[in-house]
C-alpha cells in the first residue's frame, strides 16, 4: 500500500518554489514562508517518528487451515509511549492468501500503557503446503497526515494449509464397531475394557496380575480374569512414497493424489471417532502411533503435507514390515501411487493382515 501523502508532495513543492522565488527576487517574505513550511514538514516528520517509538504489536492466529477456509487473525496494538497514539496502522503478510498485505487501522486515541485488539480475515487461496504469516509491521501518521512511519517486527509464524477433505462414506461400513463400554475408563491394554466377563484357566502368556485368587483357591489351579473386548474402531493408513511411482507435476502429480486421498481418509476416520495411525516410508520414516482427537489429526495432516515421494521401498514391503502394529480387528487402507504392484506378494500380506 502506498502511504505517501499527496499533500506532503504539494506542500514540499510550494515551499521549494517559494524559496527559489524569494532568493531570486530578494523577497524576505517568500523566504520566510518557505522556511516556515520546511519547519512544519520537519516537525510533522519528527512527530510521526516519536509516536512510532512507543508502539508495539502482537499476532495470534491458528497454525493451520484447510484450502478455502476463512481465517481470522487477531492483532493487538500496544502503546508504551507517554502520549496518546492516533491513526495507528498494523500491517501483516498472510502468505496463504492472494493479497500482498493485510492492513488494519486504529484511529485512536490509544492512551499510554493501553492495548487495543484488532483483527482481519483472510481467505486461504493457496494450495496445500507450508507458508508463513508475517512479518508484522506497525506504524502511524503524524497529526497532520503528512508523514507515515512504520517499524517491522521480526516475528514470522509458520502456517500449514491442508487439502480440502472429502468424507468417504464407504469407510463407515468398514472395521469394528464401538461397544457401549465407555472408552475413557478402559484399561491401558489395547482391546480390553473394564466390563468383567468371567474367569478361565491360566494359559501361557497371560498376565499374572489378572489372576483371580479366590477362584484359584477353589479350583486348585491358576484362574485368570477375562474381560469383554473393547471393539473401538482402529484405522491405519499405509501410504506409498516409493520414488519409482513418482509421475506428473503440480496438481497432476502422484504425490498430489496421494496426499489428498490420505487427508480424506484420515478426516473420515476422525469424524467417526476412530483411533487412527499413519505409516509411510519416504525420505524418512513416518510412523504416527494410534491416537484420537484434533491434535492427533493435525499431527497426521502435518506429516502428509511435509511428506516427499522419495522412498526406496514399495508399498507391499512397507506393509509387511509394519503389519505387527495393527491390532486385531483393525481396518487398514493401502494407498498406492502405481499400478505396478507385486500382486502375489500383496495377496500374502493382505492374507496375513486378515489373520490378525
Amino acid at each position: 500500500m502506498d502511504r505517501r501523502s499527496p499533500w506532503r508532495g504539494f506542500l514540499s513543492a510550494i515551499a521549494a518554489l517559494a524559496g527559489l522565488l524569494g532568493l531570486a527576487s530578494g523577497s524576505v517574505a517568500l523566504v520566510g514562508f518557505a522556511a516556515a513550511w520546511a519547519v512544519l514538514l520537519a516537525l510533522a516528520f519528527l512527530a510521526s517518528r516519536h509516536q512510532l517509538g512507543g508502539l508495539a504489536a502482537e499476532r495470534r492466529t491458528a497454525p493451520s487451515a484447510f484450502e478455502g477456509d476463512l481465517v481470522t487473525v487477531d492483532l493487538f496494538v500496544e502503546n508504551h509511549g507517554r502520549r496518546d497514539a492516533r491513526f495507528v496502522v498494523a500491517s501483516d503478510l498472510f502468505g496463504a492468501g492472494l493479497a500482498d498485505r493485510q492492513s488494519v487501522l486504529e484511529p485512536g486515541p490509544l492512551p499510554p500503557l493501553h492495548r487495543r485488539p484488532l483483527s482481519y480475515r483472510a481467505f486461504v487461496a493457496r494450495q496445500w503446503g507450508l507458508y508463513t504469516v508475517g512479518p508484522l509491521s506497525v506504524g502511524g501518521w503524524d497529526p497532520l497526515g503528512l508523514w507515515f512511519s512504520q517499524r517491522e517486527l521480526p516475528r514470522v509464524d509458520p502456517f500449514e494449509v491442508y487439502p480440502r477433505a472429502v468424507e468417504i462414506e464407504s469407510l463407515s461400513a468398514r472395521g469394528a464397531r464401538a461397544t457401549i463400554a465407555p472408552r475413557e475408563v478402559s484399561a491401558a491394554a489395547s482391546g480390553q475394557s473394564l466390563l468383567f466377563r468371567g474367569v478361565r484357566e491360566f494359559a501361557a502368556g497371560d498376565d499374572v496380575r489378572r489372576i483371580h485368587w479366590p477362584a484359584t483357591a477353589r479350583r486348585g489351579a491358576p484362574m485368570v480374569r477375562e474381560f469383554e473386548r473393547d471393539l473401538q474402531p482402529v484405522f491405519a493408513l499405509f501410504l506409498d512414497l516409493d520414488r519409482r511411482g513418482r509421475a506428473g507435476l503440480g496438481r497432476k502429480s502422484t504425490l498430489e493424489y496421494l496426499v489428498r486421498v490420505g487427508v480424506s481418509l484420515l478426516w473420515t476416520a476422525h469424524r467417526r471417532g476412530d483411533v487412527f495411525s499413519l505409516i509411510a516410508e519416504g525420505d524418512r520414516l513416518i510412523l504416527l502411533p494410534p491416537g484420537q482427537g484434533e491434535l492427533h489429526l493435525a499431527a497426521a495432516l502435518h506429516e502428509l503435507v511435509t511428506a516427499r515421494q522419495t522412498g526406496g521401498r514399495p508399498l507391499v514391503e512397507v506393509v509387511d514390515r509394519h503389519r505387527d502394529l495393527l491390532p486385531a480387528g483393525a481396518t487398514a487402507a493401502l494407498v498406492s501411487a502405481t499400478t505396478e504392484v507385486d500382486l502375489e506378494r500383496l495377496g500374502h500380506v493382505v492374507g496375513a493382515l486378515r489373520a490378525l
